[in-house]
């Protein structure tokens, strides 16, 4: 929510917060035209206010006004859910001065970076072995973590790396709320207030299908998601064309013509868009194209090179838009980040040969563990033995990932990321009871699953999976 200029109009403002009394703005650390962030004279508590500012008497900014409550009906909703509240900021309080023009959110400052800067800090390092296995495990975790709203029907619409921020400690939560489609939502899809952008999502899709009352699905999500990784990797949105190709494009109109109707249709029911969502036309000048119409130019440029592209099989014409889109990501790619280009072409291409969800995507961001890690997991691990007593098949223990399985030296045998373990049980991770077993020469813990009664005590509580969800260092044998 950066802006160029960071506005300070509303520091030493006081607001009162229910529990903390009066907070007092300090100074704003992000802004935009209608809203800002605010560090506050409490520790640990940042304000997001909205100004309602309007030039009309006794009226108020409806735009800012309708984003207040659009996110503060979506932070109650996500705070009243058990296994998503950790992967937000924590709710302090909110409220609305209508005499004075402003709303605020009081929530949880977050000490971390977002993302974006942590991948460039990557990138500086030369992605030696440590930086790149880390990346990967937060990328697995945004996206798992992304999968469990999505698993309680919440889509975030507008995914983007600026909106996770990594903790100090290696957790990631979401931040910025206010674009979430919710359950609440469906009942009047056509009500729903889209802020997508245009670099982050597929805007003429989405638009199109609100209009019509289609309620937003997965596949808005895993779009924005592949976008964020390419922006992870290159720090770009767009896709860039060299100068030989994109005039060779320009000087066949054929085949974006269709799609700048759509683009200016698109104008004239939101005209704001118009800078943001440039022609196709405009796009090859500037050699830059947006993600949402590269797989359509792409396939309209193949169709016009290959004589025979209409008599092939479907299936083939798809394989040779896969392939061919992925070569051109591959080339713009860092090459100790080239494993990403499959993933960023299947979350991006069409919609019917996208991956279902997020959990295909995370699958091909993978780096297997090896098969004997597995084997020994599948053969000695209890707690895959417990959970099948349970009636819960564990299949995430047939695809861990290197930084998912690690080797208890106590025990010869491979044990499991607890945090992982919590993600993919969800709300059933708070009824598998632990018991610690032992801790090696470098502080990770292993520990054992056992009756309620036998669990290990942690200020008078029974442990549970669930505790563990962002202790890294514990391992489930």
């Amino acid at each position: 929510m950066a802006g160029s200029v960071v506005s300070n109009k509303h520091a030493g403002l006081v607001v009162n917060v229910s529990g903390l009394g009066g907070v007092r703005l300090i100074q704003a650390i992000a802004s935009n035209p209608e809203t800002a962030i605010y560090q506050t004279d409490h520790p640990g508590v940042i304000v997001k206010l909205f100004d309602l500012g309007c030039e009309k008497v006794g009226e108020i900014g409806y735009g800012p006004f309708m984003s207040f409550q659009a996110e503060l009906a979506n932070f109650e909703e996500i705070i009243h859910l058990e296994s998503l509240r950790d992967f937000v900021p924590a709710y302090f309080g909110a409220n609305i001065d209508y005499e004075a023009k402003y709303a605020f959110i009081a929530m949880e400052y977050l000490e971390g970076q977002n993302l974006r800067h942590w991948a460039e800090e990557a990138a500086a390092t030369g992605y030696d072995p440590e930086a790149l296995d880390n990346l990967r495990r937060a990328t697995h975790e945004v996206l798992a973590i992304l999968d469990s709203f999505h698993r309680h029907g919440l889509i975030m619409i507008d995914f983007k790396p600026d909106n996770v921020i990594r903790l100090s400690n290696g957790n990631v939560k979401l931040v910025d709320l206010g674009a979430f489609f919710t359950p609440r939502h469906r009942a009047n899809v056509a009500s729903f207030l889209y802020t997508a952008t245009p670099d982050h999502a597929e805007v003429l899709i989405d638009a199109s299908n609100l209009q019509a009352g289609v309620a937003p699905t997965v596949a808005s999500d895993v779009f924005s998601a592949g976008v964020a990784l390419f922006e992870m990797a290159t720090g770009k949105t767009r896709l860039a064309l060299s100068a030989a190709t994109a005039d060779e494009m320009l000087a066949m109109p054929e085949i974006y013509r269709f799609r700048d109707t759509q683009i200016t249709d698109l104008w004239r029911a939101f005209p704001h868009l118009k800078k943001d969502m440039p022609l196709v036309h405009t796009q090859l000048v500037e050699r830059n194209l947006l993600f949402s119409e590269a797989w359509h130019l792409l396939k309209a440029y193949l169709a016009s090179k290959m004589s025979d592209w209409e008599s092939l099989p479907p299936e083939q014409r798809d394989e040779i838009l896969l392939s061919t889109g992925t070569t051109f990501i591959l080339e713009q790619l860092p090459p100790a980040l080239g494993w990403l280009a499959p993933a960023i072409a299947r979350a991006t291409t069409f919609r019917s040969i996208r991956v279902r969800d997020l959990r295909e995507l995370i699958i091909l961001l993978g780096n297997p563990a090896p098969d004997h890690v597995l084997s020994d997991v599948a053969e000695h691990c209890l707690l895959l033995r417990h959970l099948r007593n349970l009636g819960i098949e564990p299949d995430f223990a047939a695809r861990l990932n290197t930084w998912e399985a690690r080797l208890d030296r106590v025990s010869g045998h491979w044990a499991i990321s607890a945090p992982l373990v919590a993600r993919e049980l969800g709300d059933n991770a708070r009824f598998v009871f632990l018991r610690h077993d032992h801790a090696d020469q470098d502080g990770h813990t292993y520990w054992i699953v056992v009756d309620e009664t036998e669990a290990s005590q942690v200020e008078r509580t029974a442990v549970t999976i669930a505790r563990l969800a962002k202790d890294h260092k514990s391992w489930l044998c």
